[in-house]
């Protein structure tokens, strides 16, 4: 802002002196451009808090206060619960149990009152022990037939209990469970409602702010004699590649051991540093005569040494060997000549064929893989060996010899995603409908195939010559007699976003789950590289997909285009078009844009 403001104080001040400079015309372009720039970004902060407090307010304020009412209800709920358990053990246990002391109490009367009777001689004492025991005997039937009752209660008790009395507070619990679960779904989709980043509001402000620049530009080609340069200038390094730290060159490769290195170098006069796990230091490795040579760097009072000059870094002990083409060790006749790269997973290489000189990709597979990884990574070769179209990369050998190596025609424009994202301010419509058709076609092709790729997207094609798009990474594809794969053991390797939803239900994949990867493949093109279903996480992806939610047409996207998009997504995978018919009608728009 204050940026903006002194810009404004400085245009002003020149626009007294000379109002017809062309410069001043440029630099109120910019201040106007800016200004825009600025106000869109408070207007955006404005909407962010805006939303934020009604996410106050609103969901998370409903979201606790729901949670204290199912907090209540579960105490409610246990309370209700433990009356009832009290109550059932109070009817068939414990009183119950009274009654039965009570009974067995008279009927140990009776028995002693009958023995009494019958065991006095007088005619006194006989008449007053028979009327004892008449009413000892009038005792036990009344108890007993209090017995009999009581146990009759709890039987009807206890059926009523688990019949009616807890079926109905279950059955009431479950209905405020219900009307709970929809009360979240309600406050969920208003919070997903209000967190959206792709609300029209939005939407329009970032509209504002692209258009901006483009004014501008505008204003800059019509101006004389200024020109506008034809393309964007490199970004350039603003420190020397001698001056990075070591764990930052190139050449440099960490705690690696022997045999790897042996793997690595491969060329007269390769060479790689590495930190040594026998002697504290660095070991300057080199491939020279057919043999791998190590040579400890000598450190003395922080400056390094081979037996020559010392440098204080070993960057500049490197570049001093490579500039100046001088043996490394005075008795050993060994001159550096290239570094070779670090990989990751397996290492890739750049060659080229000794027959023709045609520069190649070199996969290489590490040794200490286990035999079911070295499988996985042998499947693409399979693949690729069978097939040959202009718009699938070309396989050119194999070898299956330890350290495996698939060699493949070598794509020197690099994945697709990264050049959407770097070359999006010169690509037009036509040109990226003519790459989709690409696209189309290798998949054409691969579905007369029966092959299925499950992992078609924008970093899985390579750019070629012409701006020809490839697609490749077949790591996950699979040739089904078929044309239909079924996935087991989990699909935690899954591109959830790419994915259709029956692969990602039920394991299904088929060409029809392809179409619907290349749906979001087209809606990454016309986005410029954007990241599908943005601010959604992979599972709310899932469910909203599943709830009939796609995405919006990307801003400038033909509308024939967006079209194709909702075909590739519709969610029977029967309705989809084939990859036939998605080129024939990619090569028809193509042929109608100007």
């Amino acid at each position: 802002r204050g940026y903006e403001s002194n810009l404004n104080f400085v245009v002003h001040a020149l626009l007294c002196f000379t109002i017809t400079c062309p410069l001043l015309t440029f630099a109120c372009g910019c201040c106007q451009s800016w200004g825009v720039l600025v106000s869109q970004t408070e207007c955006l902060s404005v909407v962010m808090k805006r939303r934020s407090e009604e996410l106050l307010n609103g969901p998370i304020s409903k979201m606790t206060l729901l949670i204290r009412d199912k907090q209540q209800l579960r105490k409610s709920y246990a309370e209700q619960w433990s009356l009832l358990r009290q109550e059932l053990s109070k009817v068939t246990q414990t009183d119950l149990d009274r009654q039965k002391c009570s009974y067995r109490q008279a009927v140990r009367d009776a028995a002693q009152a009958k023995r009494k009777y019958q065991q006095s001689s007088k005619e006194k004492d006989r008449e007053r022990a028979k009327e004892r025991y008449v009413k000892a005997a009038v005792r036990l039937h009344e108890l007993h037939n209090e017995y009999v009752l009581s146990v009759r209660a709890a039987q009807a008790y206890h059926q009523q209990h688990y019949a009616h009395i807890q079926p109905a507070l279950l059955s009431a619990l479950q209905s405020l469970q219900q009307e709970m679960v929809l009360i979240l779904k309600e406050i969920l989709q208003e919070y997903f409602d209000i967190s959206s980043l792709l609300h029209h509001e939005v939407q329009q402000i970032h509209q504002e702010m692209e258009s901006a620049p483009k004014k501008n530009e505008q204003n800059v080609e019509n101006m004389s004699p200024m020109k506008p340069h034809p393309q964007v200038l490199p970004a350039v390094s603003l420190v020397k590649e001698v001056d990075r730290p070591l764990e930052q060159q190139k050449w440099y490769h960490g705690c690696i051991p022997r045999v790897e290195v042996q793997q690595l170098l491969q060329s007269e006069g390769d060479f790689l540093v590495r930190k040594s796990k026998e002697k504290q230091g660095f070991v300057l490795s080199v491939q020279w005569n057919g043999a791998c040579k190590h040579f400890l760097i000598q450190n003395t009072d922080n400056s390094y040494r081979l037996d020559g000059e010392s440098f204080h870094s070993i960057p500049y002990l490197i570049q001093h060997l490579l500039s100046s083409g001088q043996h490394v060790t005075k008795r050993l006749d060994t001159v550096l000549c290239k570094p070779v790269l670090k990989g990751n997973f397996g290492e890739v290489f750049s060659g080229y064929l000794r027959t023709d000189n045609t520069r190649v990709a070199v996969k290489a597979c590490k040794e200490s893989l286990a035999p079911e990884q070295k499988n996985k990574f042998m499947m693409e070769a399979r693949i690729l060996k069978q097939y040959d179209h202009p718009n699938i990369v070309r396989l050119i050998g194999i070898c299956t010899k330890q350290p495996i190596y698939i060699v493949m025609e070598l794509i020197k424009g690099g994945d697709f995603l990264s050049f959407l994202r770097n070359e999006h301010h010169r690509l037009k419509p036509k040109m990226l409908v003519k790459m989709m058709e690409n696209v189309a076609s290798g998949m054409e092709y691969l579905e007369s195939k029966n092959c299925i790729h499950r992992d078609l997207a924008a970093r899985n094609c390579l750019i070629g010559e012409h701006n020809v798009v490839k697609v490749s990474d077949f790591g996950m594809s699979r040739q089904q007699d078929d044309g239909v794969y079924s996935a087991k053991g989990g699909l935690r390797q899954v591109p959830v976003k790419w994915t259709a939803p029956e692969a990602l239900n039920y394991g299904r994949f088929t060409t029809q789950s392809d179409v619907w990867s290349f749906g979001v493949l087209l809606w990454e093109t016309f986005s410029m590289g954007m990241s599908p279903y943005p601010s959604l996480s992979n599972q709310q992806t899932r469910d909203q997909v599943e709830q009939g939610y796609r995405m919006p047409a990307p801003l400038g996207c033909p509308v024939e285009i967006f079209r194709i998009m909702n075909n590739c997504w519709q969610y029977e995978p029967r309705n989809r078009p084939t990859f036939n018919k998605v080129r024939t009608e990619l090569s028809a728009i193509h042929s109608q844009i100007r």
